[in-house]
């Protein structure tokens, strides 16, 4: 595990870039309504999928390294599960944002967030 602290710290310090970049998220798809064209509101969404691309795959690797399916259940389904999910329909908040308006990908970022704040291990 020595050689993996860089990547747990990696993985613990994004965790909050990810809870500011959908709260951004969310707010740039609300107040950028129905207007055409990408704004900032679709920046923020991307910067949000890019910051949960990168989580997720740090701790596939994490998971893959330490043996996560060994752990308690929490580690080796759910949390996985539920932050996989959550970058599924972030992307596709993503996608929605892209080919019509940006206010088209503030349900699905909501929907990824409450993934994420579920899966978050508050107390490990």
């Amino acid at each position: 595990m020595g050689n993996l602290f860089f990547l747990v710290m990696a993985h613990s310090i994004v965790r909050w870039l990810i809870l500011v970049g959908a709260v951004l998220a969310l707010v740039g798809a609300r107040v950028a309504g129905d207007a055409r064209g990408q704004g900032w509101g679709g920046v923020a969404g991307q910067i949000y999928t890019i910051l949960l691309d990168v989580q997720v795959l740090i701790g596939l690797i994490l998971w893959v390294a330490v043996s996560g399916w060994k752990h308690n259940a929490f580690f080796a389904f759910i949390h996985p599960v539920a932050m996989v999910l959550a970058l599924v329909v972030a992307h596709f908040g993503r996608n929605r944002q892209k080919k019509t308006v940006p206010s088209a990908g503030f349900w699905p970022y909501l929907v990824s967030l409450a993934l994420v704040i579920a899966a978050i291990p508050w107390q490990s």
